[in-house]
């Protein structure tokens, strides 16, 4: 286990050769313990991160602060609000499903790769934890390249693996090297199964130069919205409710992720109930501030806020939409579902759509691109709980009304997640990420038939 300083460029490369040759010789303890025994000590791992006093998330929120732009307080919300989440009962039980479950099968066996790089991306850490931990699971050295965004959870994460299984420990290489340097991502994209997380072009460029032979399996650009009907209109605590939660959803990692927020499409909904929402979002993430204050934005954000709320005041003084806005947050209620800039750093969108029709043709553009979807106010006959943690594309007679086919033509549109405003950043362990299974994409398995 080491992580690797990176000053030169040919010392970079030099460097990645070496970590993925201790990985390659530590690829064999590794695969000759039992599937069960790798499952049940990446477990402990993840229990040591999740437990509610865990110092491994007070060491990363401290360090994190110093080394990002996010605030303390929201750094140290976001980790505890998803981390506290991610069951290491869930986690097992989704390895068993997804890969017992086929070892299960008589001459079933798992053929794990020789080690796997996973190229962390962006500035949350949960998402480079759970990808650097899964193939360990499967037999598969990891080697991670960490995000510049975030250089600190690589090293946290191989302290606490040496921390609970130093033998594990051997099966991990955290390293860093710049973007720019092809000579050092040339070598760590020579492992046969390669795990990428970030923008679209970034996914191109590194899928591009993964041999074809090779696993790929890319997390590329989503982003979440919010989807509100009628009821919230007659239901002052539903309404309340409802904007405590979407201003949660905007403060947590500054709406910087794909499970924050960008829109909230009101179905249906009346002005004046339009506009009490938008002063009570206002008035929460205020409140929020105290101890998730806004932390720092880059100069084109910035810029970018400053232009659409300049825009957004135009519109209001002639009487179209309106603006409620303070130092730290933006909130536009537009007149339209018009497509606009989503600058983010707390910025939402309140678009008004007459019927769920309406909705699916503003949405069209954005198919493959959606994540995660809140729900509040809409009645879905036939669902118990439109709240509940599961995939709409489960529900019966989809199109029995207009507003299960919504649910329906959204999960067709690469939705892979509804749930209820709050809880768009603390998805369970298990969520099928951009519709994929957790194990499976990382997973490889090897038949023997009777001939044999």
């Amino acid at each position: 286990m080491s992580r690797l300083e990176i000053d030169w460029p040919d010392e970079a490369a030099e460097r990645v050769r070496a970590a993925q040759g201790r990985l390659r010789l530590a690829g064999p303890a590794l695969r000759d313990r039992t599937f069960e025994d790798r499952l049940e000590s990446v477990a402990k791992i993840l229990g040591d991160w999740t437990a509610p006093d865990s110092p491994w998330r007070r060491e990363l929120a401290t360090s994190l602060a110093a080394a990002s732009p996010f605030s303390h307080g929201t750094i140290q919300e976001g980790l505890d609000a998803a981390l506290t989440r991610w069951s290491p009962e869930a986690f097992i039980a989704c390895a068993e499903n997804e890969v017992g479950s086929q070892l299960a099968h008589r001459g079933t066996r798992l053929a794990p790769f020789d080690w796997t790089t996973v190229v962390a991306g962006g500035s949350i850490p949960m998402p480079t934890i759970l990808s650097s931990l899964l193939p360990l699971v499967l037999g598969s050295p990891v080697l991670l390249r960490e995000t510049r965004k975030d250089p600190v959870t690589a090293s946290l994460l191989a302290r606490s693996i040496q921390a609970t299984d130093p033998e594990l420990s051997r099966a991990f290489e955290a390293v860093s090297f710049p973007a720019v340097d092809l000579s050092a991502y040339a070598i760590a994209l020579e492992a046969p199964c390669v795990v990428a997380t970030g923008s679209d072009e970034t996914l191109a460029a590194i899928s591009s130069r993964v041999d074809s032979s090779h696993r790929f399996v890319g997390y590329g650009h989503r982003f979440s919205i919010a989807i509100l009907g009628r009821e919230i209109a007659n239901n002052e605590p539903l309404l309340e409710e409802v904007a405590a939660g979407l201003a949660l959803d905007l403060a947590r990692w500054d709406q910087s992720g794909c499970l924050s927020p960008v829109v909230a499409y009101l179905v249906d909904v009346p002005k004046s109930v339009a506009s009490r929402l938008a002063h009570q979002i206002s008035e929460r993430l205020a409140e929020l501030s105290h101890n998730m204050p806004l932390g720092d934005l880059s100069p084109s954000q910035g810029a970018s806020i400053a232009s659409e709320r300049s825009e957004a005041r135009m519109r209001a003084a002639s009487g179209i939409g309106r603006l409620v806005e303070t130092p730290n947050h933006t909130i536009t209620l537009e007149a339209d579902a018009q497509p606009r800039p989503a600058p983010l750093g707390r910025f939402l969108r309140l678009m008004p759509v007459e019927s769920p029709d309406a909705l699916v043709r503003a949405l069209e553009p954005f198919s493959g691109h959606l994540s995660n979807v809140a729900i509040a106010g809409l009645s879905v006959p036939g669902a118990t709980n439109i709240h509940s943690e599961k995939n709409a594309s489960a529900s019966n007679n989809i199109s029995q009304t207009p507003i299960q086919s919504l649910l329906g033509w959204l999960s067709r549109a690469g939705v892979s997640r509804f749930t209820k405003p709050g809880r768009l950043q603390t998805p369970p362990i298990d969520w099928p990420h951009d519709g994929q299974p957790v194990f499976s994409p990382l997973s490889r398995f090897t038949q023997w038939t009777q001939s044999v």
